[in-house]
């Protein structure tokens, strides 16, 4: 028994050796690697060296995707990829460092748990690359040729005359990639420790844009043009708003800069002063233009008939008509005092409404094909009847155009060649054609118009009349047709 004893006991002092052996081995391990359940921005590093971890990390990173936007005086923002302007990173510093402290006590990894560690990289730049860089960017220009900058006065396509002047805020590159360089360097050295955060350079403001921005001197030939330029800019200091039912014809710069006199060479005529000279035939020139635009009377109309096609129907007195005498009285006026606004203009003939649709909602419509007659207020049809209209077998037909009731009368007498016709009510739509009773007949609509038809007269029944009379306003529109 006392033998068995001996043998145990060294057997169990020959493990605790090489337990001892194992634990100092395994502690001499890891003094080069990583213990056990550590992870590194998700990286589970046990074993690893700095170096491979390190690599591991930096393999892993994009760089691409950290970027530095520049904002230019145009407005334009530019994304610099960090990766392409000689910037690198590496996590070997803080790796290096998470390395220290596991091994900040001897035999720690015996009681390791779960040690999860996030970490960022180091920035290191390459600051003649990054210059090279930015030297071969095209949004960054050259340095200006001082020489070759100029100051003229140009026609634009949409804001009259502008002044191009070619003197102001010349971009000097070699400073603008200095400063540059200079804030990235700055801001990447600033992150130690701490993710990446995006750097916005503004160019054109404060400090930078005195830095990076220059102005060329003006020469005696620049100053003159400078001073036409004033002249110009005060002429077409003007914005008139015409209205037009839901239409607008703005008279602003570039249409006033059409107004300048100008020589046989196109040139513009100063004053002594070096005001432009006024060509008022221009003035009335564009008033002529408005009317054109927006005169309705006798134009060609596409109207939605009730029977349910579209007829085309031109003539007639109906229609919006503009007073170019007035207007251009108002408009000569309005400018040499520069007395800005809104105008709606004066008309010799007004519809009811304003714009390319100035009949509107409101109407009577004569469908002389159909013989019916159709009366609707704001969309809404509140009379259908049957009609007789002018007789077309002996030449009365009545006329296809646009009209109005101009005037209106109870108790009339109609007088022609050959007749004197009394009736209770008349509308007049145009000249001597009118929407009146007829008392004589007994039937309407049909054919009766084409052997027993009127003088070119809207016969209505008497019952219709009495209604019609009392709710149709002077002016409302009148669409005859076939």
């Amino acid at each position: 028994m006392k033998k068995l004893f001996i043998r145990l006991l060294r057997v169990a002092g020959v493990i605790a050796v090489l337990g001892i052996g194992t634990v100092i081995a395994l502690d001499q391990y890891y003094q080069c690697v990583f213990p056990m359940l550590v992870t590194i921005n998700g990286v589970y590093c046990t074993g690893m060296t700095v170096g491979n971890a390190a690599k591991v990390l930096n393999d892993s990173y994009d760089l691409h995707s950290d970027r530095i936007t520049v904002r230019m005086l145009d407005g334009s923002d530019h994304e610099l990829p960090l990766d392409e302007y000689g910037v690198t990173i590496s996590y070997e510093p803080a790796v290096t460092e998470c390395m220290k402290q596991c091994k900040a006590r001897p035999f720690q990894w015996l009681g390791a748990s779960l040690n999860e560690k996030t970490v960022y990289p180091t920035y290191y730049c390459d600051t003649a690359v990054m210059a090279a860089k930015l030297e071969d960017t095209e949004w960054l220009g050259g340095e200006p040729a001082r020489d070759g900058n100029t100051v003229s006065i140009v026609r634009s396509a949409a804001a009259g005359y502008i002044l191009v002047d070619e003197t102001r805020n010349l971009l000097s590159r070699e400073a603008a990639v200095e400063l540059i360089c200079g804030k990235i360097l700055n801001h990447l050295s600033d992150m130690s420790g701490a993710p990446f955060q995006s750097l916005f350079i503004d160019l054109p403001t404060g400090a930078d844009k005195e830095i990076c921005y220059k102005n060329a001197p003006y020469t005696d030939e620049m100053k003159e043009t400078l001073a036409k330029w004033k002249g110009i800019r005060d002429f077409q200091d003007f914005r008139m708003t015409y209205q037009f039912g839901d239409c607008e014809e703005v008279v602003d710069a570039n249409v006033t800069a059409d107004w300048m006199a100008l020589d046989e060479e196109g040139n513009i005529i100063f004053d002594e002063n070096d005001i432009p000279m006024l060509d008022e035939t221009m003035i009335a020139e564009y008033v002529a233009y408005l009317a054109s635009s927006y005169n309705t009377v006798g134009i060609e109309r596409r109207f939605k008939t009730t029977r349910g096609d579209i007829v085309t129907v031109s003539g007639g007195g109906y229609g919006n008509e503009l007073d170019e005498k007035a207007e251009y009285e108002f408009l000569l006026n309005a400018f040499l005092n520069k007395e800005s606004g809104t105008r709606t203009p004066q008309y010799t003939s007004e519809a009811w409404e304003k714009g390319s649709d100035d009949i509107g909602d409101t109407y009577i419509e004569v469908d002389m094909g159909n013989q019916h007659m159709y009366y609707y207020v704001d969309g809404e049809l509140v009379i259908d009847t049957p009609v007789v209209t002018g007789n077309t077998s002996r030449k009365w037909n009545t006329p296809s155009k646009v009209c109005y009731v101009y005037f209106k009368q109870k108790n009339r007498v109609l007088r022609g060649a050959n007749y004197a016709t009394p009736v209770k009510y008349w509308m007049a739509v145009d000249g001597h054609i009118g929407i009146h009773d007829a008392t004589w007949r007994k039937e309407f609509g049909g054919e009766i118009y084409k052997t027993n038809g009127s003088h070119g007269c809207i016969n209505t029944p008497l019952e219709i009349m009495t209604e019609l009379y009392d709710l149709v306003e002077l002016g409302t529109p009148v669409i005859m047709f076939y």
